[in-house]
């Protein structure tokens, strides 16, 4: 239905609710044939036309005279006018203005019985300048920013905070969000607020892609909160859970869903049986494990700037007869590392395999008429005073930022994380983290702590405190990888310690399951745990991979 390019699309944050979805939400927020229903950003007027339907079944008989709205886009009036017909001439009624920028007067002081939608996708980074001035002002002014949500949230955040001045007491509101509702800090801290001003929320994640036909792999999430009180009160608590399709939404907006006894600000937990829950909230707090955060440090790779300019094959290198002095060994993607243990002569091997890891970084650029004075020559003068990071640093064309790593990081990933052990004193790109052990740890424990990694325990761990992109990857940010839990106790290590090289050898030739199942198998025998234990939090794990890819064509 959309008439907006791509371009348009992205800048708006205008993904259209199907009406299928936007009926089965306003049939779940209005109650009565006489509340009133605010929708803030109306774009395709699927949710107006989803509650003229609602409100006709509850026995209304002028439903178009109780609806409001507001958009910044005129085409979003085209679809109110041949929709909803002479309804759009009613200017204080339907606003053609940004909604975070109205007030209760420019609706006519109404206060409103339900507020829904599908509020613009929109990041701070790709706002006007107009529209961060009037979020900063929403978190200046608004009653309900006690706790703020951070200048960084996205538009779609400052609705649902905004939205709240707009609502009559014991008010519904229902939307449909991005997969940041999940796990972004601002919107922790927004739930945070709205479970101090409603008496239930529900937190529904949706398998079923429905923006796909619009060119968005985007996850969507659809929070419901009822029983508005202007007032701070006991915080609610949060219901998660997962729909697959409309007919299992339509169960879980109507049903009470089993709340879970743990953690119960992650999704993920109502996809997993009690048992398992229990099993891991144990193990996490028990002295076998700890989190990778309290032995080492886990930040970003260097920076290069330009990973294209910088980061070259050595066929690359001899085209442009780039001499060794001007290079340095260097890790330019995770899949260039085998193994758990990454060697010198590992590295010579990726580099006669034609992979780009060879590192531009020449000690000195003076040198007249030298190849690499050349090929550098060749970065656009405006690049070298535009680029932030070529700014940062003392010479603009030496990259190599020195912090060599103790071990690699996956970042981005298909299936679960992998940690490399360092023995080649190299560095990495920014698409790899590194990780730094804080605790004068042998080379021995370094290999053990990265074979235990791979247990079913480990991997079970970062799908839980990872991100999960609509592509389906999970993403672990240098936080969320800080997070991960491993075994770490000194009868796990010792054992370990004894079948790092096999180990290694299995995981360089790809056998990841084979090499899990061993390390699990060792662990469970160090510390009296059953085997049978370490199957379920396997299957957990296989579980959370799959939900990644649900709604996708192609599932793992």
């Amino acid at each position: 239905m959309s008439t907006h390019s791509k371009a348009e699309r992205k800048a708006l944050g205008a993904y259209y609710t199907p009406n299928n979805l936007s009926q089965v939400l306003c049939d779940w927020a209005i109650r009565a044939p006489d509340e009133v229903v605010l929708e803030p950003s109306f774009g395709g007027c699927g949710f107006l036309e989803t509650s003229v339907n609602t409100l006709k079944l509850l026995g209304c008989e002028a439903p178009n005279s109780q609806l409001y709205g507001a958009d910044i886009d005129l085409k979003a009036f085209d679809f109110l006018f041949d929709k909803l017909g002479k309804i759009a001439s009613i200017s204080n009624r339907f606003i053609c203005k940004d909604f975070i920028q109205t007030t209760t007067q420019d609706f006519g002081c109404a206060e409103f019985d339900v507020v829904i939608g599908n509020p613009p996708y929109v990041s701070m980074h790709n706002m006007s300048e107009h529209q961060r001035a009037s979020c900063k002002k929403i978190l200046r002014e608004s009653l309900y920013a006690d706790e703020t949500i951070g200048s960084n949230a996205s538009l779609w955040a400052f609705f649902l905070l905004h939205s709240l001045s707009f609502l009559k007491k014991n008010a519904r509101v229902a939307w449909v969000l991005p997969s940041s509702v999940l796990h972004a800090d601002y919107a922790k801290a927004l739930l945070s607020i709205y479970k101090k001003h409603f008496e239930s929320l529900k937190v529904i994640k949706l398998n079923q892609r429905f923006f796909q036909s619009s060119g968005a792999d985007e996850i969507s999430v659809v929070l419901l909160a009822d029983g508005f009180n202007n007032q701070p009160r006991d915080s609610a608590i949060i219901q998660y859970s997962v729909a697959e399709d409309l007919s299992s939404l339509k169960e879980k907006v109507t049903v009470s869903s089993e709340l879970q006894q743990f953690f119960p600000e992650n999704y993920k937990y109502s996809l997993m049986t009690s048992a398992v829950i229990t099993l891991m909230n144990r193990l996490e707090q028990s002295h076998l494990t700890q989190r990778m955060g309290e032995i080492s440090n886990v930040v970003i790779g260097m920076v290069t700037g330009d990973n294209k300019k910088f980061v070259l094959s050595e066929k690359e290198t001899n085209d442009l007869n780039l001499e060794q002095r001007d290079l340095r060994p260097v890790i330019g993607r995770f899949s260039q590392l085998k193994g758990i243990i990454h060697t010198p002569a590992r590295h010579a091997r990726i580099v006669q395999e034609g992979h780009k890891c060879l590192l531009v970084c020449p000690e000195n650029l003076q040198v007249k008429n030298s190849s690499v004075r050349s090929y550098l020559a060749k970065v656009d003068r405006n690049k070298r005073k535009t680029n932030r990071t070529f700014a940062k640093r003392v010479n603009w064309y030496y990259p190599d930022d020195g912090r060599y790593p103790d071990g690699f990081l996956s970042y981005m990933l298909d299936k679960g994380p992998r940690l490399v052990i360092n023995t080649s004193n190299i560095n990495c790109t920014n698409s790899i983290h590194r990780v730094f052990f804080t605790n004068n740890m042998s080379y021995i424990e370094k290999k053990a702590i990265a074979a235990s990694f791979l247990s079913s325990y480990s991997q079970l761990s970062a799908e839980l405190v990872g991100r999960s992109y609509g592509s389906g990857v999970l993403k672990l940010e240098p936080t969320a990888a800080k997070n991960i839990s491993i075994f770490t106790s000194a009868k796990v290590i010792k054992a370990l310690s004894h079948i790092t090289s096999k180990i290694d050898a299995l995981v360089a030739e790809g056998l990841l399951v084979e090499a899990q199942n061993i390390v699990d198998k060792v662990i469970c025998e160090a510390e009296g745990i059953l085997l049978s234990d370490f199957d379920e939090l396997k299957k957990c794990a296989y579980m959370l991979r799959q939900d990644r890819y649900q709604g996708l064509s192609r599932n793992r």
